[in-house]
């Protein structure tokens, strides 16, 4: 049986507001007392301009991004993205698991590390800022370990690790979302998971993508980023 909602424990960074099992302890309420599951504010980590919605409605709304200003060695107007990232018939990933179950069907094979070791733009950059119109949050990638530069790898492991992350308790009860939004991050949470263990780790972020979570590729995208397109699951 899935529960009513996601599990609040499985929050990592909970709000001010009481859990319902810490009301029940309570004996007397101050006047500032704000009930459970009650919507606060828009959390601050949420990209400027986010909107859960998308189509006519999110576009009203929109206005100029606040973000890093580009500088030339890592605006993506100046960048020649790497084909496998460009190409989106050549890599099956399903970003509700892990990078390492990544296909690229031009190899034939098993993807090894030394595959993804090659600079994932031409010429190589230190950094890429990728955003996603589903997404409330920004996805920084810089090069893992000693590297010199952003590699494919790079790219495919903070894409997936960014969105494995648990959301906390004011990503999901905020003024942003209304009772339907959440019942979308809810299903997309029982569809993704498959264990006890898997639910109670509670909504990820890789959720708000809902139904599309299949890598198609990223774009070059506005201020110096890279956009990130992604489609639906083979039902």
């Amino acid at each position: 049986m899935w529960s009513a909602r996601p599990p609040i424990q499985a929050f990592p960074s909970p709000s001010s507001y009481p859990p319902a099992s810490a009301v029940s302890e309570t004996q007397s309420l101050c006047t500032a007392y704000v009930p459970p599951y009650w919507p606060g504010e828009r959390p601050k980590s949420w990209r400027y301009g986010f909107k859960f919605k998308s189509g006519i409605s999110s576009l009203l709304f929109r206005r100029k991004s606040v973000s890093r200003p580009p500088d030339p060695s890592t605006d993506s107007a100046r960048l020649k993205l790497d084909s496998i990232l460009r190409d989106d018939k050549d890599v099956i990933l399903d970003l509700r698991y892990s990078q390492h179950s990544i296909i690229i069907r031009e190899l034939r094979r098993p993807v090894v590390a030394n595959d993804l070791m090659r600079p994932c733009t031409n010429p190589p950059t230190l950094f890429m800022r990728i955003y996603h119109s589903r997404l409330p949050w920004y996805i920084d990638v810089v090069p893992s370990g000693n590297g010199s530069y952003v590699t494919l790898g790079d790219v495919f492991m903070h894409i997936c690790q960014s969105l494995a992350r648990p959301i906390c308790y004011d990503d999901y009860y905020n003024d942003e979302l209304d009772a339907d939004d959440r019942e979308e991050l809810k299903q997309a949470w029982q569809e993704r998971c498959n264990s006890k263990k898997e639910r109670m780790e509670g909504v990820k972020q890789v959720d708000f993508l809902r139904e599309k979570y299949m890598f198609l590729g990223l774009t070059r995208g506005k201020n110096g980023m890279w956009q990130l397109s992604t489609g639906k699951g083979c039902s």
